[in-house]
């Protein structure tokens, strides 16, 4: 099975992609429950519910005609009103046959850094509400 390579990811939130994407993180959980019972010799447990959150981290593009600008108007947009929209990531582009993962996140913090030598930065954190799936892209 071949590697997919860090470089060509793609990061949606509702019609909006996050340019000039430079790292992502998505982490899921999974809550249990005990259901061990007296006498037991070792503990037993059933899951429960499931989650995801994460981050993306990209490289701010100026000017009212910078693909950036729609981004980050429609993600201040949903922060500012805490509405979830919807959520894809393609590790590997959004092409045929790639893995995709979606559902519905909420915007929860967005941040952005700048030092005199380097480019504008800024950084999004989202929490997921509801079900993550996970199918090849069409």
């Amino acid at each position: 099975m071949a590697a997919i390579r860090g470089n060509l990811g793609v990061m949606e939130f509702g019609a909006a992609g996050v340019a000039a994407l430079t790292s992502y993180t998505l982490d899921t959980t999974q809550d249990t429950a005990e259901t061990s019972a007296m006498g037991a010799t070792g503990r037993t447990y059933i899951s429960t519910m499931h989650g995801f959150s994460g981050s993306a981290d990209f490289i701010l593009e100026g000017g009212a005609d910078a693909p950036q600008f729609d981004t980050i108007t429609a993600l201040d947009v949903a922060s500012a009103d805490g509405s979830a929209v919807l959520f894809e990531l393609f590790p590997e582009t959004s092409g045929s046959g790639n893995i995709k993962y979606s559902g519905s996140a909420i915007i929860t913090g967005c941040s952005y850094t700048a030092s005199f030598d380097g480019t504008v930065t800024g950084s999004l954190t989202f929490q997921g509400t509801g079900t993550l799936t996970s199918q090849l892209a069409s």
